[in-house]
């Protein structure tokens, strides 16, 4: 009997381990199914995420490179993406980029607005895009647990953001000596922006009399001196000072559609953008207006004296000298009277003088005026002298980019934050989550 009892538990406790083993193996093979499936589910989710990423920042480059604004479609609705080729607007854009970089079988939705982007703290930029893709993936395991597929979703958001420029005086010589000078009871006042000088003259920058120049941060690489009563604020120090027009491309053109163009007397004319060699005078009681677009000074300049009047608007000059042509300054004197806005979109933008890079003339360009009036833009002359005599607005905005420049008078800049009246801000497209 004992035999035969020791003999039924052996046989029984072979049951129990037979019963515990087929256990362990079920839990094995479900954990390993799990591990299969999740794993299939997190590679998916990292070809999504890449979908997404791709889509957002190909929608916010496409707007920033071809100044799409919230207008693509409704701001705020969804945008289906579909196949089109080649893309007219951001969003396509986008979806272009999507299909390239997801999966097979997936849906992208991107949706675009200027409101805060959602989630996101600390970044406000001028337009967002938000691109979500999605997929189904079939569980091969957790089929037999009645889950039969899973749903793997994925978002990115891409901005458009403003980046103020630095300065709102840049003068660009590297060797002048003075290459900024502010004398008399003059004042250079560059609210919300700085006054940078490239120079490493001795001195670079030469403040006299009375004057004052005031700042967010004032830059010189050479000596500064400060006499008599006069002052800076703040303290300059040294830093990096380049051209921040240097990519800027010059208009391409030929031909001349006018020859030394003078209006004079108390004449009144209005002319259109073109070539003009020899350049454009204004004189006299004159009263000239400008249609907009780019003028085309093929030598002589831009003349505008006496008691004379120039209206303009979204418009750029652009002083060159090409088939013999002899480049001349802008000057603006006497009681003149000038209204100039620059370009307000488009490769100009904001700028309203532009001298070409690789000419430069003996004469300063010149503003000398006791009349009235307001230039909003960037005066950019990087070759050449301008010399300021006069009074500006405090609200104008204006920027200076010169090779040296003088101010006898009063000069109030103020930050151009969003680029659209001097082109100095710049815009950039990044992935923000």
């Amino acid at each position: 009997m004992r035999i035969g009892q020791k003999n039924a538990e052996k046989h029984a406790r072979r049951g129990q381990a037979l019963i515990l083993a087929s256990l362990s193996l079920t839990f094995l093979f479900a954990t390993m199914g799990l591990a299969i499936d999740l794993g299939w589910a997190y590679y998916l989710k990292v070809q999504l995420q890449a979908a997404a990423d791709s889509a957002a920042s190909a929608a916010a480059v496409y707007a920033k490179n071809n100044g799409d604004t919230c207008s693509t479609v409704s701001c705020g609705a969804g945008y289906a993406c579909a196949g089109t080729y080649p893309p007219t607007n951001s969003l396509q854009a986008g979806c272009l980029y999507a299909t390239s970089n997801g999966t097979s079988a997936f849906t992208a939705t991107l949706i675009e607005n200027n409101t805060v982007p959602p989630g996101v703290t600390g970044n406000t930029p001028a337009m967002w895009i938000k691109a979500t893709v999605t997929a189904t993936a079939p569980n091969l395991f957790l089929f037999g647990a009645g889950y039969h597929t899973a749903t793997i979703a994925a978002q990115a958001i891409a901005g458009v953001t403003t980046v103020p420029a630095p300065a709102c005086v840049y003068v660009l010589s590297a060797t002048a000596s003075p290459a900024l000078q502010v004398t008399g009871t003059s004042s250079l006042t560059s609210s919300g922006c700085g006054v940078y000088v490239k120079s490493t003259g001795t001195p670079a920058l030469s403040v006299t009399g009375s004057s004052h120049i005031t700042a967010t941060s004032i830059i010189v690489n050479g000596a500064t001196s400060v006499t008599g009563t006069s002052g800076i604020s703040p303290a300059a120090i040294t830093g990096t000072v380049t051209d921040p027009f240097a990519s800027l491309v010059a208009p391409v053109f030929s031909g001349c559609d006018q020859t030394s163009y003078t209006l004079a007397n108390a004449n009144t004319a209005t002319i259109s953008p073109g070539v003009y060699c020899g350049g454009i005078t204004a004189t006299g009681a004159s009263v000239l207006t400008l249609n907009s677009g780019i003028y085309i000074l093929n030598g002589g300049g831009l003349t505008v004296s006496n008691s004379s009047r120039l209206n303009a608007t979204n418009v750029m000059f652009y002083l060159t000298a090409t088939s013999g042509h002899t480049a001349g300054p802008v000057s603006i004197t006497g009681s003149a009277i000038v209204n100039l806005t620059a370009p307000n979109s488009g490769t100009y933008q904001g700028v309203a003088f532009y001298q070409d890079r690789n000419v430069s003339y003996a004469a300063a360009n010149s503003i000398a005026n006791s009349g009235s009036g307001n230039i909003t833009g960037t005066y950019y002359f990087p070759t050449t002298a301008f010399n300021f005599t006069g009074a500006s607005a405090a609200a104008t905005k204006a920027a200076f980019v010169v090779n040296t420049l003088t101010i006898t008078g009063s000069s109030s800049l103020s930050n151009d934050s969003t680029g659209t009246y001097t082109g100095l801000a710049k815009t950039q497209a990044t992935l923000i989550q």
